[in-house]
């Protein structure tokens, strides 16, 4: 799959917007200020390698969604997937939904064939999983929310001319899923925090980016 840059955002509009980082490290800027919520940020990293399931349920549930192949026998094909934990991590929707009910599945890259990392969201609705959101991205973050659907921090990956810039945007629940708010963070080579005051521009010019490099689905 090709992913091309069509909407080019101007080098001098980037310096300006964006804070410069002197490290290597993907800072996110935090936009709860409360002491609980900052304690309670979680930043996410999933090495597939060491990522485990909590019960039988989540192999039940891919099969369900037909996402695994259960009569793989080898671990090491991602277009035949085994339903297994090196290749497909679970998280809650939220607090009070059981997974069988309702979760956010991350998907390693080049499963069933796709070169990117997938985040799909799902609720079981008259007894039918039904998807409700669909990223090409990385889940990186979850921030705790009134609402009891904590926002997620999801990391896209953007091709620009052989070189990849990747963008730090944030997603809060409303109207029974998941709605694109603005990124935080632009990545090429070196984390840079978008400023405040541009950060309302920059998110419109960034969503038409994701729309256009069907990010979001």
């Amino acid at each position: 799959m090709r992913f091309k840059f069509v909407f080019l955002l101007p080098a001098v509009f980037l310096a300006f917007a964006c804070d410069d980082e002197a490290d290597g490290e993907i800072t996110i800027e935090k936009r709860h200020t409360s002491a609980d919520n900052e304690k309670a940020d979680k930043t996410i990293s999933t090495d597939f390698n060491a990522n485990a399931f909590s019960s039988k349920a989540e192999a039940e549930l891919l099969k369900e969604l037909h996402l695994c192949d259960p009569k793989a026998t080898s671990d090491e094909d991602p277009e035949h997937p085994t339903c297994s934990p090196k290749y497909f991590r679970f998280f809650k929707l939220n607090k009070q939904t059981p997974l069988k009910d309702g979760f956010k599945l991350l998907i390693k890259a080049g499963v069933n064939g796709f070169p990117l990392r997938r985040l799909l969201i799902f609720e079981r609705e008259n007894d039918v999983l039904v998807k409700l959101n669909g990223f090409n991205g990385n889940l990186i973050e979850e921030r705790p929310s009134a609402s009891g659907y904590n926002d997620l921090v999801i990391r896209f990956p953007d091709n620009i001319n052989q070189n990849i810039t990747y963008y730090n945007c944030v997603f809060r629940w409303k109207d029974g899923k998941y709605e694109y708010v603005n990124c935080e963070v632009i990545d090429e080579d070196v984390p840079r925090k978008v400023k405040a005051e541009f950060i309302d521009s920059m998110g419109v010019e960034i969503k038409k980016i994701l729309d256009r490099n069907d990010m979001i689905f």
